[in-house]
């Protein structure tokens, strides 16, 4: 059994744009993190990085309320939702970046403790990552908003939101590289390799659900 053709048309949008607003609040949190990458770059006070932490922990709540409230809209219609695993998949994964911007947040802090000072190639390549990440997601963003909307701007956004990732890669692989080769210490190296893997990790999880909209486009356009 199935919904009505109008009713699951008009339901689906409305999941839709309860994950656009998901979406929008997590690139939200994500400009904090990258604020808070700034303020570390230019060295300011722990207790200033700490409090970007406490503004990325309420934003996340506030993406994880939205993504509740979809979890129980689906849930009222149960199995009649055509392709409901790919909207779940679809939410699953827009809250694992927010669990990785916290990550990346929560290590900031971390890595400010230890007082460590990363040099200028450093935090500057750093800033590019967060900065591509950024492009990334909003490419991503503009996705799902055109899903309801138009199939070639649909398909633009999703080429435009892989080919920003393969950036990310690259801006990824050079730094990595170039914090390995740092004269920093063991201990703020591995911390400082592992936020910028995160890092990585935001845009990667983009293009999985790049992946997971072009299934739920095959029953819209």
């Amino acid at each position: 059994m199935t919904l009505p053709r109008d009713r699951e048309e008009e339901f689906r949008i409305r999941i839709f744009t309860f994950i656009q607003d998901q979406i929008r609040k997590v690139i939200d949190m994500y400009k904090i993190a990258l604020n808070m990458l700034e303020s570390f770059v230019q060295d300011s006070s722990l207790s200033k990085l700490e409090e970007f932490y406490q503004k990325i922990l309420k934003a996340d709540e506030s993406a994880k309320d939205t993504s509740r409230i979809i979890e129980m809209e689906m849930g009222n219609v149960g199995a009649l939702l055509t392709n409901k695993e790919d909207f779940i998949r679809l939410v699953t994964e827009i809250d694992e970046i927010a669990d990785t911007i916290e990550g990346v947040a929560y290590r900031m802090v971390n890595l400010a403790k230890m007082k460590a000072k990363l040099s200028r190639e450093l935090n500057s390549k750093l800033l590019e990552l967060g900065d591509m990440v950024l492009s990334t997601l909003n490419r991503l963003r503009e996705a799902l908003l055109a899903i309801t909307l138009n199939a070639n701007t649909f398909q633009q956004k999703i080429r435009e939101t892989e080919e920003h990732e393969k950036k990310v890669d690259d801006i990824y692989r050079t730094l990595d590289l170039a914090i390995l080769t740092s004269d920093l210490k063991i201990a703020p190296l591995l911390l400082t390799r592992e936020i910028v893997w995160m890092l990585e990790e935001i845009a990667d999880t983009a293009e999985k659900i790049v992946d997971t909209l072009r299934a739920l486009s095959l029953t819209i356009f």
